[in-house]
């Protein structure tokens, strides 16, 4: 079967997109996925978005890691989808979006993207993992967020692979995000080790979405909070009564097309 895809990054979180309204994807497997996004085996990714029907909103999205399993949700992939949309010929500047637990409104600006991602939920607040003070939210996907003195130096990958298994988060763990503010660029700085990828990525949309609101509560930000991300790329956070829009860039980097049969790609 020859597979035609768009590749996305948004803000360096980059993604294989794929019009699937016809449901031809083998989504239950997940030995493709992780070949696809095998970054020397396949196309390279941090993960598989399927563009798909739904019968509660325009469109349904569908997002896989790179390792083939399936979160609920995904802020740099879901404004990469929305580009993906509009450049199939939908002119529309708006879009609902289901996703697994929720429908999400989208709003197309120009080169960016803004989602309303409803209100964060807290699961945990301030409590003590590693030595190290964690915020633990709900904006799509879970996410610790811990405010740390030195990020450049940070061992991000082992640290946050620690935290991402501890039994506090067991079954399914969280990502983490460690953060730093105030900062000379002004912003609130993030690094991000994101589950399913089981590596530190560049950006994470969910996750500068927990940051934000938890740097809104800790120092007082107003609606408005600055994300920079890994990539250098700066993701908005704005509060909109209780919930969230975050607007973002969503770039296409290339179309192609790869032949898969069965398990290989």
């Amino acid at each position: 079967m020859v597979l035609y895809f768009a590749k996305y990054q948004g803000a360096g979180n980059d993604f294989i997109v794929i019009d699937d309204r016809i449901a031809f994807f083998p989504a239950h497997d997940g030995a493709i996925i992780r070949r696809l996004c095998h970054r020397q085996k396949g196309i390279g990714a941090d993960g598989v978005i399927l563009l798909q029907e739904s019968d509660k909103a325009d469109f349904r999205m569908r997002i896989f890691n790179a390792d083939g399993g399936e979160p609920s949700m995904c802020g740099n992939g879901i404004r990469c989808l929305v580009h993906y949309i509009r450049g199939l010929g939908f002119k529309s500047s708006s879009f609902k979006i289901e996703t697994m637990h929720s429908v999400l409104a989208c709003q197309a600006f120009d080169e960016k993207v803004g989602v309303f991602m409803g209100a964060p939920h807290i699961m945990h607040w301030g409590i003590e993992v590693l030595n190290m003070t964690a915020y633990v939210l709900d904006t799509g996907v879970p996410h610790a967020v811990i405010f740390v003195s030195d990020l450049d130096n940070l061992d991000v990958f082992n640290l946050g692979r620690a935290i991402r298994t501890h039994k506090l988060f067991a079954p399914n763990g969280v990502n983490v995000d460690f953060a730093a503010f105030p900062s000379h660029e002004g912003v609130v700085r993030v690094r991000t080790y994101e589950r399913g990828v089981e590596a530190e990525t560049l950006a994470c949309g969910t996750g500068a979405a927990a940051v934000a609101y938890v740097a809104h509560v800790l120092f007082g930000l107003e609606s408005l909070v600055p994300i920079l991300t890994a990539s250098g790329e700066t993701l908005e956070i704005h509060r909109e009564e209780k919930e969230l829009l975050m607007i973002g860039p969503a770039t296409p980097v290339f179309h192609g097309r790869i032949e898969i049969n069965g398990d290989c790609v």
